[in-house]
């Protein structure tokens, strides 16, 4: 029974990494200590890779808001309990976006704010009590819009001739109405294969990965180290 638990909690984690949830999920983000050397290639289309998001999505509340530091809970029902706490700092390039890709500002996020938090997978975490990460995006959700909005960040590789997020939980339907931009909100015609992007979207497929086509996306940069990983595959 107890083996049983494990492997549905776990099951749940993977499930939710990378892209919003619609539940409080508690998450660790992993922390890499030596990373193989990349394998070079000149083909832009890349083999499946092992599932390995970039990045790793929590659903928090806002307890409190520090300089530079959100303290948040998982269970907003149990506001006093600590086991629940996680804390967020904010760095000088976090981004933070309503779920429609509006820019917000830190002024924005009040206490009670519901947030879809992401933090990279590749960045080292201290180990302290209550658990402590850096926040590289932030998406202000509102529970009471009319229609609904998804995020997802990840680094996308060409699988199938579809930009899949290494996750595997999302690929994109490019088209021309898509709105591409980059990290300060300007339009940009950068290749999107190999980068880590934020892509807001509303339906998808039932699918895995889901497909979807994309309101807007982010382009957040390159992952040297999330490339290098999936080319020692």
């Amino acid at each position: 029974m107890k083996k049983t638990l494990i492997a549905m909690l776990l099951l749940t984690a993977l499930l939710c990494a990378a892209c919003g949830t619609a539940a409080p999920t508690p998450t660790a983000a992993p922390v890499p200590t030596e990373l193989p050397a990349p394998v070079p290639t000149d083909d832009p289309e890349m083999e499946p890779p092992m599932e390995m998001p970039s990045y790793i999505a929590n659903q928090v509340t806002v307890l409190t808001v520090q300089d530079k530091l959100f303290e948040t809970t998982q269970n907003p029902e149990e506001p006093e309990n600590r086991d629940y706490v996680v804390n967020y700092t904010i760095q000088d390039d976090t981004l933070i976006f309503d779920q429609a890709g509006n820019k917000l500002s830190l002024e924005d996020v009040k206490e009670g704010s519901l947030l879809n938090v992401y933090t990279g997978a590749y960045t080292p975490a201290p180990m302290i009590m209550p658990p402590q990460y850096q926040a590289n995006i932030i998406i202000l959700l509102d529970p009471e819009a009319e229609e609904a909005g998804f995020t997802c960040a990840d680094t996308f590789i060409l699988v199938d001739g579809m930009l899949t997020g290494t996750g595997n939980t999302l690929a994109l339907n490019l088209t021309e109405d898509v709105e591409i931009v980059d990290r300060d909100g300007n339009p940009t015609q950068e290749e999107l294969v190999n980068k880590d992007l934020l892509v807001f979207y509303g339906t998808s497929t039932r699918s895995i990965p889901a497909q979807t086509t994309p309101t807007r996306i982010v382009v957040l940069g390159t992952n040297e180290l999330a490339l290098g990983s999936i080319n020692a595959q």
